[in-house]
């Protein structure tokens, strides 16, 4: 009796939770030097098996542009594996789980280290899987913990969540383009908005094609991850477009759903620069499909 209790309280007690602590999880590294912390969390995850691609300095650009008291902040971003392109077509809002970002931060004093809680995107996302790539990504992320659980002070918990409704991505199709015209253009029309493009990751080249813009605003960034250093675990932000049906499919994280989500953590400028962020992909969007 008790136990049928429980799972029916169980989604209440979740959502009643600090979203923070239900979608990232955080740990307090034993490096007391950033660099050497993010030195440890790069070995961590190469120890795992887990490539690190790239490592986002992102304190460093947003210093260059002035602001010298902002925070150290980098992000490691990695997590290939054989089989993305299959899942990430089969369920693309994946892509904001793999390839995976680990967000590494000073925060009173110390040297943290975030990645979102993976059971979040599956829970909503994985009955598009089988259930060997549910566990492959699954296992993805059990490394990850392991890595940083191995150079940190504390274990840290990882929350199960029930599925939401809510959508955590935005789509839109988009028709009368092919895949490789509308992606030029919606390059070109998200530059033009400031979401500046780092890389495209091209995940599957042939039909149905499959890419990955990462995506960049510094001025975004330096407002965001002052509340929310969580947030980083996003970034750079995933804006994915793949062929189905004859068509092309774009998407995002959901970020209206974020701000409800994050809305007790941002001031109303910071709340501010989340809308401000979505008008832009929307716009760049609109402008690429020539509306």
């Amino acid at each position: 009796m008790l136990k049928l209790v429980f799972l029916l309280l169980f989604p209440l007690l979740v959502f009643a939770m600090d979203p923070l602590r239900l979608m990232y999880i955080t740990y307090e590294l034993r490096e007391r030097d950033f660099k050497s912390g993010v030195e440890a969390v790069r070995k961590g995850m190469e120890a795992q098996g887990l490539k690190v691609l790239r490592t986002l300095t992102i304190s460093d650009a947003i210093r260059a542009r002035g602001n010298q008291a902002f925070r150290n902040y980098y992000v490691v971003f990695g997590c290939e594996f054989e089989g993305m392109d299959r899942v990430l077509l089969k369920a693309p809002a994946l892509s904001n789980l793999v390839p995976c970002s680990v967000a590494v931060y000073e925060e009173g004093g110390r040297v943290k280290a975030t990645v979102v809680n993976h059971r979040l995107f599956l829970t909503r996302y994985g009955e598009k899987l089988t259930p060997t790539e549910r566990r492959n990504i699954a296992h993805i992320y059990r490394r990850l913990h392991f890595a940083l659980s191995d150079i940190s002070t504390t274990k840290a918990p990882i929350p199960r969540v029930p599925p939401m409704r809510a959508e955590l991505v935005h789509e839109e199709v988009v028709e009368g383009l092919d895949f490789d015209t509308f992606k030029t253009l919606y390059k070109t029309s998200l530059d033009g908005v400031n979401m500046n493009i780092l890389d495209i990751m091209d995940i599957r080249k042939e039909s149905p094609k499959f890419s990955l813009f990462l995506a960049c605003n510094l001025s975004y960034g330096e407002a965001i991850l002052q509340d929310v250093p969580q947030f980083g675990t996003l970034a750079p932000c995933r804006i994915y477009l793949y062929e189905k049906e004859g068509k092309v499919v774009t998407g995002y994280i959901n970020i209206p759903l974020l701000l409800k989500l994050y809305r007790k953590h941002l001031g109303k400028d910071k709340a501010e620069v989340f809308r401000k962020a979505d008008k832009d992909i929307k716009q760049a969007l609109k402008e690429a499909k020539g509306e």
